[in-house]
Formats: structure tokens, sequence, C-alpha cells
């Protein structure tokens, strides 16, 4: 009964095997139109990465799996657009086949030499076909396997910087301890990556070594579950148990090279534009009517042109960065807990904090100058910027009586610098807007 069960099951398999194009046709569709519908929120966010955990120790904990995502993305768009191309290709040549069969050299009437090459490198229409076929299934195949292997560095990466997270712990609460405790594993933990990295791109040579193999097992065994390499180990094995299949694996390693080598390549045929041009250059960034819709770390104002005579500035609040600052201001001021919350129930002790006392500590941080003037008994006031997605302060300078062309509004705000082994707040400048007064 159990042998009937199992060759029923393998027959399903077959079938399904020799109807696989369908699926993969409708599966990569679908993910084409999801992924160019992803983009732009995927690439947002890095914005909002960045306002969350800026200055924090804790930042490669989300970005490492972000720039994974942001990989995976690229592979699956480009690998799925390929692998549409091609079973376009092998659709068509079906199509073909059934009008006009295989390929008939004697009635193409070409010379010898001709006859000859062409005879050695298309043995037959149907061959073509097959081969066409075997590279589809492959290339969908190959798409997901690369997808698995992103998220398995990725992981391993995120180990490196848990342990530096561990290490900045211990650092804080016991002094030198970390030096003995965490430094050795480390070490260890990078060098044994290191080893099952190279045990991977050299199709198992170590597993092949019995001397060797029995002193590689348990770190095998280890980070095949940090990776979670277990997840696509039966794909890696069907692929290397054949030459096909080896051969696909060896072309890993060049092709990440090359997809990260074209990824990261820019173009500049600007010969006389300098690469530091801040100071003679306007940015979009400064104007709330030129910025994109993301995240922005600097002040802005409403537009360029001010026609009212008041122009309405726009201070970023970022925490992590700005928090230590205003510690440092006001060292009575409790911050209330950051983190998740359920239902909608906030900390006790934000609605418990005195907000004019807050709304003083954050506008201490800041001084504007129109031109060279001081603006003193500025009015804040907390705002949540509506397409900036990043909360800070508001202010509305009046600029009425400043004559008719271009000024330049200066941000100040006030950092942390190490002084002689000690924190001092220093102003330093942090923007230079022009506006042009109407």
């Amino acid at each position: 009964m159990e042998k009937d069960k199992n060759k029923s099951f393998t027959k399903w398999l077959e079938i399904l095997q020799q109807e696989s194009w369908q699926l993969e046709l409708l599966i990569s569709g679908f993910a084409i139109f999801l992924l160019a519908e992803s983009y732009e929120p995927i690439r947002n966010l890095d914005d909002q990465i960045s306002l969350l955990l800026s200055g924090s120790g804790y930042y490669g904990l989300l970005y490492v799996p972000y720039q994974v995502m942001l990989g995976a993305w690229y592979v699956l768009i480009i690998n799925l657009i390929l692998h549409v191309l091609l079973r376009g290709l092998w659709i068509s040549t079906i199509g073909l086949r059934y009008v006009s069969g295989d390929i008939d050299f004697n009635t193409l009437n070409i010379s010898s030499k001709f006859d000859r090459f062409l005879r050695s490198k298309i043995v037959s229409f149907d061959l073509y076909i097959q081969q066409l076929e075997k590279l589809c299934s492959s290339v969908f195949g190959f798409t997901f396997l690369i997808i698995f292997i992103l998220i398995s560095g990725g992981l391993f990466v995120l180990g490196i910087f848990i342990l530096a997270i561990t290490m900045q712990v211990i650092d804080t609460r016991f002094g030198d301890l970390w030096v003995v405790v965490i430094v050795p594993f480390l070490v260890l933990y990078l060098l044994g990556g290191l080893i099952y990295f190279l045990d991977f791109i050299t199709l198992g040579w170590l597993k092949r070594k019995k001397g060797i193999a029995r002193f590689y097992y348990p770190i095998y065994r280890f980070f095949s579950v940090i990776t979670l390499a277990f997840i696509y180990r039966p794909i890696y094995y069907n692929l290397l148990d054949n030459k096909y299949g080896r051969n696909i694996i060896l072309f890993l390693i060049p092709y990440l090279i090359g997809f990260t080598l074209i990824a990261s390549l820019t173009v500049n045929s600007h010969v006389y534009l300098p690469g530091n041009r801040t100071l003679q250059s306007i940015s979009n960034n400064f104007y709330d009517d030129t910025l994109e819709d993301r995240a922005s770390y600097s002040a802005s104002i409403s537009s360029k042109f001010v026609k009212n005579g008041y122009a309405q500035l726009f201070l970023p609040y970022v925490a992590r960065t700005d928090d230590k600052v205003i510690e440092a201001i006001c060292p009575d001021l409790k911050p209330a807990k950051t983190g998740f919350s359920l239902f909608g129930i906030d900390d006790p002790l934000r609605n418990s904090m005195n907000a004019d006392l807050a709304l003083d500590c954050h506008t201490q941080r800041f001084k504007i100058y129109v031109n060279d003037t001081l603006l003193n008994h500025l009015k804040y006031r907390f705002h949540e910027h509506p397409t900036r997605k990043n909360i800070g302060l508001l202010t509305v300078l009046d600029v009425g009586y400043l004559p008719r062309g271009e000024h330049i509004i200066k941000v100040y705000v006030k950092l942390l610098q190490d002084s002689n082994g000690k924190d001092t707040l220093l102003f330093r400048e942090s923007a230079l807007i022009p506006f042009w007064k109407e």
C-alpha cells in the first residue's frame, strides 16, 4: 500500500514537473508586478530606519535586514524578467516547431563550410527547445537559491552586530571584561564563518576530506542553524550531484560580484562639476514644496519665495542623536520609554511629561539668524510634518521688514563635543537656507 502511494506521488510529481512552466510564468508575472509597486516603499524604509535608530548601536540590527531585502528585490526583479523573456522565447520555439517542424539543412542550400559549422552547433531544433526548457527552470530555481543565500549572509552579519552590541553592553557595565569574554568568541565566529563559506564555494571540499571533516562537522552544524541553511540545503545538494548543477553553483560567486559592481556603478559626465559644492548649491531638501515625500534631516521652509512676509521654518527632531543633547540641557526632564505599544497604550511617563518644559528644552538647541541678525523671542511649537514623515519644531519668522531680493536663514544647532575627555555643548552651523523676499 505504501509503495503504491509512493509511486502515485512520484507520478504526480513527474506530471507537475512537465507542467511547471505554467506555474513559473504565473509566479514570475505576479511577482514582477508586486516588485514594481513595492520599490518606493522599500527605498523609503532606509529613511525610516535612519530616523528611528540614528546614532544608536542597534542601527545594524535593522539596517542589515533592510540591505538583504533591497538586494533580494534587485535579484528578483532582474532574474524574473530574464525568466519571463526566456520562457517567452521557449514558447515561441514550440509554436514555430508546430508550424515548420525540425530544421532541414538540405533545403537551405548553403556552402559546405557553413553547413558543417551550423550542423555542429545546432544538432536539432528539439534539442534546442529542450536546452531552453532546462535553462528557464534553472534561472527560476537559481533566483530563489540566491535569495536564501542573501538571507544567510545577512543573518551571519547580523550575528556580528549582536556580538558588537554585547561587547558594548559588557564594556559599559563591567569594563574591560568584554575583551576576555567576547573577543575570542568573535574571532572564532569570523574564522568559522570563513571556513563555512570556503566549503560552500568549493562545493563541499572540506566534507570530502575525512581527516578535516571530523573537525569541520560541529562548525558546519552551528552555521547551518545560524544561517538557516537547512531551508535551501536540499536545493544545494540536488544541484551538486550533476555537472550542470555544479556549474550553476560555481556561477553564483561571479554573479553576485558582478551584480554588486553593476548596482554600485555610477556614471558622471559633468567634468567641470566640483565635488565639494555645498555652499554654491541650492538643495530641494530646504523647501517643502520641492521636497520629496520622504524623511529628511535638514531644516526647511515652505518655499524659496516668501510672498506674505512670513517664512515658516521646520526643525526636525532626530531621536537618539538629539536625545543626548536634550539630556545634557535638561537633566531633570525624565524621558519616556521608547519601543512598541499595544492597543495604542502609550508610556504613562510620556503623558505625565510637562509639555512646556519639554518644548523649552527642545528650543534651547537652536539659534536662528536671518542674514547676520540673531532672532530672539521666537515662538516654537511641536509639529508633525505632513510630508517629511518626522516630528520636530515649527516656528514662523517675520521677514516683512527685509527688502526685496535674496536673503539667507542660518540655523545653528547645539551639539555635544568631546573636550579634554568631557562632553561640552557647542553651537554648530547646521543649515544655510537661501530665500527670496517678494
